[in-house]
Order: structure tokens, then sequence, then C-alpha cells
């Protein structure tokens, strides 16, 4: 899907640090001669990706996502970048990373916990398809940014693609060989995650942070704020962080925002979690064994009582019953 894309990273510097001229990079993206001058550059999708793939062929190197990636300026005046450049250490710079992504282009990134390591996966929105350079422009990206907001030579645990770059001076960078896997992500121990940030800086967040929330509740999606809230919640559900103070943030809204745009879907979260816990509820008490307190679990609820309730409130009966009732007609055999 086509959506415009703000170009504020710092291009002088960029370029200048590739020797590269603006003219040049522009017209063989096939871009206007006067973009990079503009008050507030924008791009589509196409145009995003024209400009990268130019960038990346006039650098004329074998590895010309690793040399864009060592050329960006994190720390230059870029507000979605100062934000995370500002964070207090490497966790919550990538949890602000995923939640502003959206606004660098057509790719997200989702932030985990990996065996008490942390996990950050890049992925092109469907439909897009990202050479491996640019790929591995994103993850040196991050690894760069880890070392230059600690000043420590941080190595991740694991680098892998799922198209992989060339991989010798990729591996050079990391530290660490490449594998080729099911997705593109970094992995970084606990104890460079947990590292504080020198660049840390609460009040210049603060400064930023409505900015980039109002530009992410600009930004239109392929899907509706009710089916990306539905595919939020199925993901949360089982750590008990469902409530819409927990979720609001995954969308890159404010609460107050979520609520207004779910009703202009004609909806409401609290709307959306009950049916949602309740769809799910029937069909794990039909096509699974799990006893009323391991779906309790799964569906977020503190104690077995509370889904228990919740489901006669649904029903009007209560899970074992549901449970213990025959089969009707057209019902397929249980797995």
């Amino acid at each position: 899907m086509t959506r415009p894309f703000v170009l504020d990273i710092g291009w002088a510097a960029v370029l200048d640090e590739l020797r590269i001229r603006p003219d040049d990079l522009l017209r063989a993206a096939r871009l206007p001669a006067d973009l990079l001058r503009q008050e507030r550059p924008t791009v589509d999708t196409a145009g995003m990706l024209r400009l990268w793939t130019a960038l990346a062929g006039l650098t004329g190197k074998p590895a010309p996502g690793l040399e864009i990636a060592r050329a960006l300026p994190v720390e230059s005046f870029s507000p979605p970048l100062l934000a995370v450049f500002c964070s207090p250490n490497l966790k919550v710079a990538m949890e602000r990373l995923a939640l502003f992504k959206p606004l660098f282009g057509p790719f997200r990134l989702s932030v985990s916990s990996e065996n008490g390591m942390l996990s950050v996966c890049h992925t092109p929105d469907p439909g897009i398809d990202l050479p491996p350079d640019f790929v591995g422009l994103e993850l040196a990206f991050l690894v760069s940014l880890a070392r230059k907001a600690t000043r420590v030579d941080i190595r991740p645990r694991l680098v892998s693609f799922v198209d992989p770059p060339e991989r010798r001076p990729y591996e050079a960078y990391f530290g660490v060989r490449i594998r080729t896997g099911s997705s593109n992500r970094v992995v970084f121990s606990a104890e460079d995650a947990a590292r504080p940030f020198l660049s840390a800086n609460p009040a210049l967040f603060s400064v930023f942070e409505p900015e980039l929330r109002r530009r992410l509740e600009e930004l239109p999606s392929g899907a509706s704020v009710t089916e990306r809230l539905r595919a939020a919640l199925v993901e949360t559900l089982p750590s008990g962080r469902a409530a819409i103070g927990d979720i609001a943030p995954r969308l890159g809204l404010s609460p107050r925002s979520l609520q207004r745009r779910l009703g202009e879907d004609g909806t409401s979260f609290q709307a959306e979690l009950r049916d949602l816990r309740k769809r799910l509820a029937e069909d794990f008490l039909s096509n699974t064994a799990h006893s009323s307190s391991e779906i309790a679990y799964l569906l977020g609820y503190e104690d077995p009582n509370s889904f228990i309730r919740a489901f006669h409130g649904w029903t009007g009966t209560t899970p074992e019953a549901v449970r213990r009732a025959p089969p009707q007609p057209g019902d397929g055999p249980p797995p």
C-alpha cells in the first residue's frame, strides 16, 4: 500500500559521509531535484524504495547497506531517531524504535524476550520485497545505535537473515556468524539490553513524543484499527497485559485516540476484548482439552473464577457445562 514518509534523518550528513551529490541521488531515484531542500520532504512507498536502491548503487561498495548504516547520523536532528537515542537503555530504545518504525518506511520491528535476551525482528509490510542489503542496513543500524549510545563495542548474540547479503563484511561488523533463518533479526544479551545509554534524556523525549504519536495516527494502514486491535489482543492476552493502556501504544495510539477510532468503526475496546475472549473460550472448550484454569490464563484472567463469572455473563452457563454438552448435529469429532 502506498503511503507517505517524511525524509528527516539528516540526509545532508549521510550523503556527505558517503561522498554522494544530492542531485545524483535524486536523479537516479527519479525524484524531484529540490526534494531534500523542501521544508518537509515526503515520498511515497515506491519513491522511498527507489531512493534507497539508488543510494545503495551510488556507494560503489560491495556491502552498500553496511556503508549506509555507518553513515547514518544516529544523533542527528531527526525527531524519531532522537526519541530513540535519548532512551534510558537499549531495551527501551528498541521498543520506542519499534513503535516509531512505520514513520521511516514500509516495515515493522517487533521486540520480544528470548531466553532472557532481547530479540529485535525486522519485517517488511505485506507485498514489499526488500533487497538483502537493505535489510543488512536495517540490522546493522540497530547495532550501530547500541554502540553509539552506550560507547561500548556491543556484539549481538545472534544475527539471522531470511536472504543474507554478502556475509564476510557484515560478519566482520557484527562480530558473529550470520545465520540463515525464518526471520531477519538481531538478538542482544540481557546485560546489553539493560546497559545504560549515555545519551539518555527523558526531558527531550517528552518534547518529541506527542508529535511522533500524532504522525503515527496520520499514517494510513492496510488494516482497520479494529483489525489491528484484534491481532494485538490475540498476541497479548496470555501475558495478562490486555488493558487499553497496554495495547494502545502497540498500535501507535493514545488510549483516547484508540477509543475514538474504534467508535468510528462502530465498536469499543471493551466490546472487542469481550467478543474475542468469548470466541476463544468457546473454541478452547470445543477443540482442546485445556482446563478452565488453563483457559483463564490463555485469556489473560488473573484467576479461574474471574473467567468463570465472565463466561456465565456471556452465555448464561458455565465452561464445564459447555464441555459436557453432547455434540450438536454437524459437529465434527473431537481432536
